[in-house]
């Protein structure tokens, strides 16, 4: 193994040479070792923070969402210089958002201080709502237990007074997306109650707000997973799933058909018709840029059906579903018959579904492939003479086995699919 003092050696006799090739011998040895440096306006942006540390603030990032830095870097006003914003609570441990902008020498000065509610920013996000080319600042304030206020920030210009206070509702979660088709981002509230639960859609495009709201299925105890996505005939929707007690998952679809939003998939029961045991996602199975919807029941096989914007349904494909190893599969072509799995388990290790197609006058029984989970020590050892590979994790091993000629390994592998967290769980 080369020392430590070889190595160094090895780098800088690249280094050396690389710039004699190239005629750039200008840095010296020092300079070729040195870190990168962070930048004056970077240095002088945490003095200002600082200061305020100092005074008795702590920094306290963002406890959710995907934007979780305790200080983040965004161009809200699209002059293609970032604001810097600072995340902290005050002395009261009151949650504060300190804005800072750069100046004409690059230098950051504080524009302005955001106190917010509660304990604790839950999320944030930016996006130009009122379509002006700014983005807003978006902000859910974490209050005692579920309660949570989400407010929407426009930062003006360059004055410090045209910052205003777009919207304050109370707030479960939210999602933004063009679901009115303006090329406008609409801001989606997710409000659950006790009572009745709605999503509220909020258009700031005008002077004052303007208010749309559509109730979700009766009856939900918690939302596993929001989406916007499209629906077959090209809709813009919001798919909804939610948890129904101990029933299972529901999703309610939302379209907004010249602005008012309503919930397509709604029964006159007070409830969307989309009922299925909990773990069923919608997904887009067909690749057709739309989310197709599982129903069936408990059985495995699941009917998977397109939704048009008056909520009707079509079945689309069918698929098995195997939760336990975490694999799901697009059923085509022969597949498609009168189908029976059975599933068995080799040992703790190795578990498999053996696909048998009913037989009829003509066509006796017959079973046409085997697909298997391989986990633990030396698992693609025990993959035998055969099998082919679909898929692997670090923990577990796919590979499957025909039994007829009427299916090919390329069938398989082109329909075959993992069940990642975001369908497996729903996690936001």
């Amino acid at each position: 193994m080369k020392s430590p003092a070889k190595r160094a050696a090895a780098l800088f006799l690249a280094l050396f040479t690389f710039a004699c090739l190239t005629g750039c011998m200008t840095a010296s040895v020092d300079e070729l070792y040195s870190l990168p440096q962070v930048s004056e306006e970077y240095m002088q942006l945490q003095d200002l923070i600082a200061e305020r540390v100092d005074a008795g603030s702590a920094y306290a990032a963002p406890t959710g969402g995907s934007n979780r830095q305790s200080v983040q870097l965004r161009d809200l006003d699209g002059d293609g210089t970032a604001e810097a914003l600072a995340f902290l609570v005050d002395e009261s441990r009151t949650p504060t958002v300190c804005v800072y902008r750069q100046g004409e020498n690059g230098n950051y000065y504080p524009f302005v201080i955001i106190t917010g509610y509660g304990s604790a920013v839950a999320s944030v996000d930016y996006a130009d709502l009122t379509g002006d080319g700014s983005a807003e600042l978006i902000i859910v304030w974490q209050g005692a237990g579920d309660i949570r206020l989400l407010t929407v920030h426009s930062l003006g210009g360059a004055d410090q007074a045209d910052q205003r206070e777009l919207l304050s509702v109370d707030c479960t979660d939210f999602l933004v997306c063009d679901l009115t088709g303006d090329g406008v981002d609409d801001l989606m509230d997710l409000h659950l109650s006790d009572g009745q639960s709605t999503l509220d859609l909020y258009d700031l495009t005008g002077e004052t707000p303007v208010y749309s709201s559509a109730a979700f299925s009766a009856g939900i105890t918690a939302v596993a997973r929001s989406a916007s996505s499209r629906l077959a005939d090209g809709t813009a929707a919001v798919f909804v799933e939610s948890e129904l007690g101990s029933e299972g998952l529901v999703t309610d679809v939302f379209t907004a058909p010249e602005g008012q939003l309503q919930n397509i998939t709604m029964t006159p029961l007070g409830r969307s018709n989309t009922l299925r045991p909990d773990g069923l996602y919608a997904a887009d199975l067909n690749d057709d840029g739309a989310l197709e919807l599982p129903m069936g029941g408990d059985s495995e096989i699941l009917q998977w059906y397109s939704l048009d914007a008056y909520g009707g349904m079509t079945p689309a494909l069918a698929s098995f579903y195997d939760r336990a190893d975490g694999w799901y599969m697009v059923l085509t072509g022969t597949l498609t018959g009168d189908l029976i799995p059975e599933r068995s388990g080799v040992s703790g290790e190795e578990s498999s579904v053996v696909f048998t197609l009913a037989g009829d006058e003509v066509t006796p029984q017959r079973s046409v492939l085997v697909i298997s989970c391989f986990t633990g020590d030396n698992r693609m050892d025990r993959v035998g003479g055969g099998w082919f590979l679909l898929q692997q994790t670090d923990s577990a091993v796919y590979a499957a086995q025909l039994l007829t000629d009427e299916l090919t390994e390329q069938d398989i592998k082109d329909n075959f699919y993992l069940l990642y967290a975001e369908w497996q769980t729903g996690d936001l």
